[in-house]
C-alpha cells in the first residue's frame, strides 16, 4: 500500500474551509487534475453520495468513481475512490484553533494492475507533488491569494 499525506494551516475557520472539500464544482476550483466532476446520486452531500470524477495528468485520462463513506463537518470527510487499476481511501481531517484550521489530507492506495504496483513509486511521488500543490492552492483560493 502507498501513501501520501500533506498538511496545511488556512487561516480560515473550519467551517468555511470544510465546504471546499465536498462539493464538485469547488473541488474542481482547487484539484488541479480534476476536469469534470458529477454528483450521481440525488440530494445534498453525505455518507453514501457518489461522485464521477475525471482526472487529466501528462496526457492521460483516468475515470474515477468516488464515494463519501464518513462525514461529519466542518471536522472529517472520507472517502474512497476507485479507478481501473487502483483504490484510495483519502481521509481529510480539519483542526481550527483561533479561527485558523489545519487541514491534513491523508490517501492510502492500493494498486491492482501489474503496471501499476511496478509503477507506484512513480505515481506515488507524482500524486504527493500534486497534494501538495492542490493543498496549497485551496489555502490561497481561501486566504485570497
Amino acid at each position: 500500500m502507498a501513501t501520501n499525506e500533506y498538511q496545511v494551516e488556512i487561516e480560515r475557520p473550519a467551517a468555511q474551509v470544510f465546504p471546499h472539500l465536498v462539493g464538485s464544482e469547488r473541488r474542481m476550483r482547487w484539484m488541479g487534475a480534476l476536469k469534470e466532476s458529477k454528483q450521481v446520486t440525488d440530494g445534498q452531500p453525505g455518507e453514501g453520495t457518489r461522485f464521477d470524477d475525471v482526472f487529466e495528468e501528462a496526457g492521460q485520462r483516468f475515470e474515477v468513481e468516488a464515494e463519501i463513506v464518513e462525514l461529519r463537518p466542518p471536522e472529517l470527510i472520507k472517502l474512497e475512490l476507485k479507478g481501473s487499476a487502483f483504490e484510495s481511501v483519502v481521509t481529510q481531517t480539519l483542526a481550527e484553533s483561533d479561527g485558523t484550521t489545519l487541514l491534513t489530507t491523508r490517501i492510502e492506495t492500493e494498486y491492482h494492475s501489474a503496471l501499476a504496483r511496478l509503477m507506484s513509486g512513480v505515481v506515488t511521488g507524482h500524486a504527493q507533488k500534486q497534494l501538495e500543490e492542490d493543498l496549497e492552492r485551496l489555502k490561497s483560493l481561501l486566504e485570497g491569494g
